[in-house]
């Protein structure tokens, strides 16, 4: 199924105005069938809100109220049971690094709710700021991996975020060594009771490693194929059926490309 020595089917699906303008380091996902998008750069950072209709083929801009979260870029959205998460992508400064960026938007109220981090406690007590970490659900929890700070570096902690309770949970921190290691850019989608972790950049280098986390045994696999993508960063994955597919993204300073992907969880094999 790879782009380039497979025929793929894209078909482009006319747009009725209004529409988004041209963007990139955004955020979306499917709810009720609706897909959301916020934020993201085009010539500067953006704060708009959108909804699309898949059956009518319309958008929808929504209200950015005061609550609604700034403009954001290599954030994260997730739903969960009519709600959106969305996380991370701030601007970074010592303000940002302050306090965890976490909003939340009630589907049926059409209302937003910033969950502000408590000064007085600790760091450790929830995530600070990040840009390029993934963020995938799991049961009742959403959990996000990596990431980097801007001028503080690269993040290779694991958090999990409880929808019911609003509770933060640490799951690894830097003096963990073994998984993923400190990346960003990668991809994350989760299968039955696992979290695949793909690609991404550490340090300067992309990647084209494959890594499950167990939500069961709460441990970390290296899955290796013998063939399968280039090193990729900024690409995008999702779930289906029986595999994980894989499109787009590239190299540092480079055109990105059009390959499409699917690694089958069964065989553990790319085509």
């Amino acid at each position: 199924m790879k782009g380039k020595t497979t025929h793929c089917d894209w078909k482009s699906a006319p747009q009725k105005k209004p529409t988004p303008c041209d963007r990139y380091k955004h955020a979306c996902i499917i709810c009720r069938g609706f897909v959301y998008l916020y934020g993201g750069r085009n010539t500067t950072s953006l704060r708009d809100f959108w909804r699309y209709n898949i059956v009518k083929n319309e958008w929808e801009m929504l209200d950015c109220p005061r609550d609604a979260p700034e403009e954001l870029e290599e954030h994260s959205m997730v739903a969960y049971k009519g709600t959106l998460y969305v996380f991370g992508g701030m601007v970074d400064s010592a303000f940002t690094q302050a306090k965890t960026p976490l909003w939340i938007y009630n589907i049926d109220s059409a209302r937003w709710t910033e969950c502000r981090n408590v000064p007085a406690e600790t760091e450790s007590s929830a995530p600070t700021n990040r840009k390029g970490h993934s963020a995938v659900v799991y049961r009742s929890s959403m959990c996000i991996y990596g990431g980097y700070f801007g001028i503080r570096g690269i993040s290779q902690e694991f958090w999990t975020f409880h929808f019911d309770t609003r509770k933060w949970l640490c799951i690894s921190t830097p003096s963990h060594h073994t998984g993923p290691g400190p990346r960003h850019g990668h991809s994350a989608v989760v299968y039955h009771t696992g979290m695949y972790l793909f690609g991404g950049l550490m340090g300067l280098s992309e990647q084209k490693d494959l890594w499950k986390w167990d939500f069961v045994s709460s441990s970390w696999s290296n899955i290796r194929t013998s063939q399968g993508p280039a090193p990729v960063v900024g690409h995008a994955s999702i779930v289906f059926k029986d595999s994980m597919l894989i499109f787009g993204g590239g190299i540092s300073n480079s055109c990105p490309n059009d390959d499409l992907w699917k690694y089958h969880f069964h065989t553990q094999t790319w085509k």
